[in-house]
């Protein structure tokens, strides 16, 4: 079994990078890619022991990007994380990622809210995400949930909502293609794009380099990865699959719960891809 997307505690996943191996190696996962967000230090804290018997651990990062001002996720597999062009590229998004909530501070303190800057602070996380201060809101009862955390307080018409300036799709491609590594559309049915603009995105996204997109991942409906299967097809890209595990808490994203492929795109499965590298011997 593969799953090419998955996070720890290094940016907004639960657990450490060695719990994580070990709960793949506990399902079945034979092949698994550790994407953060804008973050390798997951792959850094990993030693050769860490890993289990017959599981191969994948480079992997999360890349945020924006493009026609929505964020678009571009996944990288296979990423040399010594990289200096990458590193570089990652660096920026990290302060992009500090700044935006040393900003939401500011907003939650002038409404009364404060705490947030040593709470993120004891965290394990590299990259910090709208989910932490979310958990922070919870914790503080200022929301009942994510989904109200989000609605009410930190999306786009949220009261301390603040956006950051991500890099573009083309600079994380190309940062990625230097590392040597694949790079992936993550989830492209959740940007709530019509069946236009996400042809687009994805023909840009091919345009700047791009190789292939999420066909098969936790929660999507069959109707729609039968969709991105065609246009899979459609525009040559390869076919990736991914559970983007954040927590064992939600079964339904549990490492390795995608479905397989559908038939008619078997040829362009992203382990068929010809940069795809062999195992080591």
């Amino acid at each position: 079994m593969i799953d090419l997307h998955s996070h720890t505690w290094f940016s907004d996943g639960l657990l450490s990078p060695q719990a994580l191996l070990q709960r793949a190696d506990a399902l079945g996962i034979r092949q698994l890619a550790i994407t953060d967000h804008d973050s390798v230090a997951a792959h850094r804290s990993v030693a050769a022991g860490d890993i289990p018997a017959g599981l191969r651990l994948i480079t992997g990062v999360e890349i945020s990007t924006l493009w026609d001002n929505r964020e678009i996720h571009i996944v990288g597999l296979f990423i040399d994380i010594d990289h200096p062009g990458l590193n570089d590229l990652l660096r920026r998004q990290q302060a992009k990622r500090r700044q935006r909530a040393m900003d939401i501070g500011i907003k939650l303190e002038k409404a009364g809210i404060t705490g947030l800057e040593p709470y993120l602070t004891a965290l394990p996380c590299e990259a910090i995400s709208r989910n932490h201060i979310a958990d922070f809101l919870i914790a503080g009862g200022h929301a009942t949930g994510k989904q109200q955390a989000f609605s009410k307080h930190l999306g786009k018409r949220g009261r301390f909502h603040s956006s950051a300036d991500w890099c573009s799709i083309s600079d994380a491609v190309t940062a990625i293609r230097a590392a040597s590594g694949i790079a992936v559309v993550a989830h492209p049915d959740r940007y709530k794009l019509n069946r236009v603009k996400l042809r687009r995105l994805l023909a840009e996204f091919s345009e700047a380099g791009g190789d292939a997109l999420e066909v098969s991942y936790s929660n999507l409906h069959p109707d729609k990865m039968k969709n991105l299967a065609d246009l899979c097809c459609d525009l040559a890209l390869w076919a990736s699959v991914g559970s983007d595990f954040h927590t064992p808490h939600t079964t339904w994203m549990d490492l390795g719960r995608v479905r397989k492929l559908p038939a008619h795109c078997e040829d362009r499965a992203l382990w068929l891809h010809p940069r795809w590298p062999a195992p080591a011997a």
